[in-house]
């Protein structure tokens, strides 16, 4: 794979300037705030159902083929917002969002390492990983920076065209993508319906996620404890309110955090070598201590709920992006004969489905405490868990060893 025209790929894709505002765009047509989260409701919809049935897909057919029908579908759905006027075309337009999600999912990952391990390079995968989320956090924080400004001077109306405009190209990018799979090569040869040999494509990834123990303990550490910041993502422009920003300075607060979760994916890499000249030569046991770090930030930040002290919580999401980077890897070095875009998407259904309780929980606790209270629990949780499943993980090794 061309690694600059995926970073290009990455960097367009998510260079959408109605990502800050889209919830200002429903209500200025008129929808309720019902009306807004059962929007969002439906968007999870397909995630959820599709997530899987895309990943096995995806393995028994074209990865780039997924990639290009998230692309268009996208597209579609930022289209349909252009023309709406009411909430149905909203809602067609989040479950196409919805469906490029699911297809996107786990296809970008495989062809990735396919591609680089056809060129003997899949040592390189968590650098060029790490290099595309940068590329993408950075396209992000961009979009939130410009969205506001351009829906203010120019209207919504251009700033949906504009993002229209780059979905398709991300699309046009895609398509110069070259088709990569290992495991489709050798699926095709060894089964003939394609029912069964994605119900088998599905078993042999959850045979790998739960029968090789220690992928589990990892497995566990991304849904359980590195899922956390994305939990806490979807709080984050109150909880900077609580820190004393006033609503202009909170937007700003957000591309920031955004660039710092860029650089956390760029220099991923570069601390799993640092750990490794320290001594941690365990991928695992260096994710767990940068997710002990950031909860620690997290918990000191919510604990003195200081201004002063906010850029703890930013750092926090920082070490979070490292610590997804470094998981990724981990999984995608220990996939053999697999398909990897069905074992991703197990782990993310896992994953989504864990989140969806978390905010129940949430949704309780805060009932009872402020927000910046729930960020001393968050931190309590992630360390405590951090270091049962390194116990755990460390129990199972010396055992596989002995």
């Amino acid at each position: 794979m061309n690694t600059k025209l995926y970073f290009l790929y990455k960097f367009v894709q998510h260079l959408v300037p109605v990502y800050p505002v889209y919830l200002l765009l429903f209500e200025a047509k008129g929808l309720s705030v019902q009306q807004i989260s059962l929007l969002l409701a439906i968007w999870s919809v397909p995630i959820v159902l599709l997530e899987v049935p895309t990943g096995v897909l995806a393995d028994i057919w074209n990865r780039r083929n997924m990639l290009v029908i998230g692309s268009l579908c996208k597209t579609a759905a930022y289209l349909l917002w252009f023309f709406s006027e009411g909430f149905f075309l909203f809602a067609a337009g989040f479950i196409l969002w919805g469906i490029c999600e699911s297809f996107v999912s786990g296809s970008e990952e495989a062809l990735l390492y396919d591609s680089l391990k056809l060129e003997g390079e899949e040592g390189t995968f968590d650098r060029i990983y790490g290099k595309g989320n940068y590329y993408e956090r950075i396209a992000v924080a961009l979009s939130c920076l410009s969205g506001g400004f351009l829906a203010m001077g120019l209207g919504m109306k251009l700033v949906l065209a504009v993002s229209v405009f780059f979905m398709a190209v991300s699309t046009l990018i895609v398509l110069r993508f070259h088709e990569v799979n290992f495991y489709a090569g050798k699926s095709r040869r060894k089964y003939i319906e394609p029912l069964r040999q994605g119900i088998t494509t599905l078993k042999d990834a959850i045979k790998l996620c739960t029968g090789n123990k220690l992928l589990f303990t990892v497995i566990a550490m991304f849904v359980t404890v590195i899922g956390v910041a994305g939990i806490l993502d979807e709080y984050d422009s109150l909880i900077a309110d609580r820190f004393g920003l006033n609503l202009g300075l909170v937007g700003i607060w957000t591309s920031v955090r955004y660039l710092l979760e860029a650089f956390g994916n760029r220099i991923a890499y570069r601390i799993k070598h640092k750990l490794v000249r320290f001594g941690i030569k365990d991928s695992f046991y260096g994710i767990g201590l940068v997710c002990i770090i950031a909860g620690v930030l997290l918990g000191l930040s919510g604990w003195f709920g200081s201004i002063a002290l906010m850029p703890l919580y930013g750092l926090f999401y920082l070490l979070m992006s490292v610590a997804y980077v470094m998981q990724e890897n981990y999984v995608q070095q220990k996939i053999e004969e697999q398909g990897r875009s069905t074992v991703h998407s197990v782990i993310s259904l896992v994953h989504n489905l864990y989140a969806i309780g978390f905010f129940g929980l949430f949704s309780f606790i805060l009932a009872g405490i402020s927000i910046l209270d729930v960020l001393v629990i968050a931190a309590g949780y992630i360390t405590a868990l951090c270091l049962l499943i390194s116990l755990l993980y460390h129990r199972i090794k010396t055992r596989a060893a002995a």
